[in-house]
């Protein structure tokens, strides 16, 4: 989808649905044409059979991600409240405007979209394919675009993100039902993830990346060699990595690089364990050698990446926030960035470290994890500097991004330590069972086997729910809209949606962005000067931020405010979402000012006409 936007501008075509279906239908064509060939013809058999799938493995995974989806479900909404309610942070006036930016021009494409905010300067490349689903969503249903933004993040932390956790587990453990039913229900039990992205920030391209991180490195897992997956077909086997790959980096840069950090580990263990055959067989020792070369090749791309796909040292100018035994302990007790310690989380994850460490095939996840850990432990925690700046910086170097990291390969971990548990306690009372003849019943077998395992789920689903209560809250407290609210309050929201009564279509509204007036272009669909805190501004509108207010008096005024047809202006007093004060003295505007009528006001907001350049 992400590229397909991407190519669409080339080939005259407005973004909708129609070059989606058409990409998605050519790409399915190319697929079963390549399923025809030889080499990469797939043998039938029974889909069961194929994906070494049983019935007790269906349901179990069915009741783990209904459990799972339905409590990240209730979580945001309690966190969102109302489902017109927007995130009250900094970033939101970005991507908001985006969406309304992309269905205005009819565009989505990461390579243009920067040129809502860039002024006369050419645009560059932004990762543009939350704001083109997010748009491409509200075509297809019609909502409000504040409900489809909730509604749409909703959807990918319940799916995307839960079914992606479960597929990783599948990978590792195989076919073991009750390791992919706990996936699913632990990828609801983490405070760092999905719901910290969706509270800070708020950085919604950056969610959807994480999302799709368990997917993907499932698929790198498959596509090295090191996963159970068994009959997996070459078609299958060497593209959906790359594919995976692609679509997290079109959802964010630095997702592709957590890719690649967290499969390194799968790139050292398909090495091992292919030397380690190679000389078991007596084979000579220079394919070996070859394909030890391959790995420093790609481990020498990885490292070029790691320098070049990052933000501008500027951008990445987070500190550090705690000392290193905090972020160890934050680490231990699954309780990132200040959120509740989650025990039995905890206990879970380090029981399924244990067991990867214990077994060559799984040890890979435990270094995956290492790395993340150490990569928060020292963008949270170590000095600032060049080594920081070196191995973070590509997250901005801010501990946020790391920390939603973490459940990446700890849903797994505790999943697995999930499965150990209760395989262990099956075998227990097996062994306790037979010593006293109790297997002569049939009851015994039932609920150990099915009641037993179903009701683990449905009790690990509501132990891991109290420490979810103050990452809700948290969320709760960004996403209400009040007299008190830092980027847009009631009193303001009012006003917004009171302007399609005194501004035409065609005209525009200038406004501060720091104070919340961008929002008129997302939330009421009428161009704004500024769509963005971080806009960089022609001349004719820096202008009319300094001295719009003296357009009676000014001769130079009238002139800039015509060049993009600026009739008038939106003044929500100084409070800024961050803080701060960053001038636009032009946009405020005393009651009596001589060339603007106040056409209507709620509280400390106004809207004034001009009529000064009548």
């Amino acid at each position: 989808m992400a590229v397909t936007a991407i190519l669409t501008p080339y080939f005259g075509v407005d973004w909708s649905v129609l070059p989606v279906a058409v990409a998605s239908l050519s790409l399915a064509a190319v697929f079963l044409a390549a399923r025809r060939i030889p080499k990469l013809r797939q043998p039938h058999q029974p889909w069961r059979t194929a994906i070494g799938t049983s019935r007790r493995m269906l349901v179990l995974a069915i009741v783990g991600f209904a459990l799972g989806a339905v409590s990240i479900g209730l979580q945001l909404r309690a966190a969102f409240g109302r489902p017109e309610n927007i995130s009250q942070t900094f970033d939101n006036v970005f991507h908001l405007n985006a969406i309304r930016y992309v269905l205005e021009t009819g565009n989505a494409s990461s390579m243009t979209i920067t040129g809502m905010t860039n002024g006369d300067n050419p645009p560059y490349f932004y990762p543009a394919a939350w704001h083109g689903l997010a748009s491409l969503f509200i075509q297809v249903t019609g909502l409000p675009l504040p409900v489809a933004v909730n509604v749409l993040n909703l959807c990918v932390a319940t799916t995307v993100w839960t079914l992606g956790c479960m597929l990783l587990v599948r990978s590792i453990m195989g076919s073991n039902a009750y390791a992919i039913g706990a996936a699913g229900v632990l990828a609801a039990g983490f405070g760092s993830f999905p719901i910290l992205l969706l509270d800070f920030g708020v950085l919604y391209p950056n969610f959807l990346s994480v999302s799709m991180l368990p997917g993907a490195l499932a698929c790198v897992n498959v596509f090295f060699g090191t996963s159970i997956f068994a009959n997996v077909g070459p078609l299958a086997r060497y593209s959906l990595a790359p594919l995976s790959a692609l679509g997290v980096a079109v959802a964010h840069p630095n997702g592709v690089m957590s890719l690649a950090a967290m499969s390194v580990p799968i790139l050292l263990a398909a090495f091992t364990t292919f030397a380690i055959r190679q000389r078991r067989a007596g084979r000579p020792a220079g394919v070996t050698v070859l394909a030890g070369a391959g790995l420093l090749i790609i481990l020498a791309i990885i490292a070029v990446l790691w320098m070049y796909v990052r933000p501008p040292a500027a951008a990445a100018t987070w500190l550090p926030v705690q000392t290193p035994g905090q972020a160890v302990g934050e680490i231990l007790t699954n309780s990132a960035m200040q959120r509740p310690p989650a025990w039995l989380v905890s206990v879970l994850v380090i029981a399924g470290l244990i067991y990867v460490l214990k077994r060559p095939s799984s040890a890979w996840l435990s270094a995956s994890f290492a790395v993340i850990a150490g990569l928060f432990v020292m963008v949270s925690a170590g000095p600032a500097g060049t080594l920081r700046d070196t191995l973070t910086g590509v997250w901005y170097n801010d501990s946020y991004r790391l920390a939603a990291l973490l459940p990446v390969a700890g849903v797994a971990l505790g999943a697995i330590g999930a499965a150990w548990a209760i395989q262990s306690l099956q075998n227990g009372i097996t062994s306790i069972s037979q010593q006293t003849a109790f297997t002569s019943t049939l009851r015994a077998p039932v609920a150990m086997y099915t009641v037993g395992p179903l009701a683990f789920l449905a009790v690990l689903g509501i132990l891991q729910a109290p420490p979810m209560l103050t990452p809700v809250r948290s969320a709760q407290a960004n996403y209400s809209t009040s007299p008190d609210s830092p980027l847009v309050s009631s009193d303001e929201m009012a006003l917004i949606e009171e302007l399609d009564q005194y501004v035409p279509p065609e005209a525009t509204i200038a406004v501060n962005p720091w104070t919340g007036g961008a929002m008129a272009f997302a939330m009421a669909d009428r161009n704004t000067t500024s769509k963005h805190t971080l806009t960089t501004y022609t001349k004719a509108t820096e202008l009319l931020n300094d001295k719009f207010r003296e357009a009676a008096s000014d001769p130079a005024v009238c002139p800039a405010a015509r060049v993009n047809n600026v009739r008038y202006v939106l003044d929500f007093g100084t409070r800024e979402v961050h803080g701060g004060n960053h001038g636009f003295q032009g946009l405020q505007i005393p009651d009596a000012t001589p060339g603007f009528e106040l056409l209507a006001r709620h509280g400390e907001a106004k809207l004034f006409e001009v009529t000064a350049c009548d």
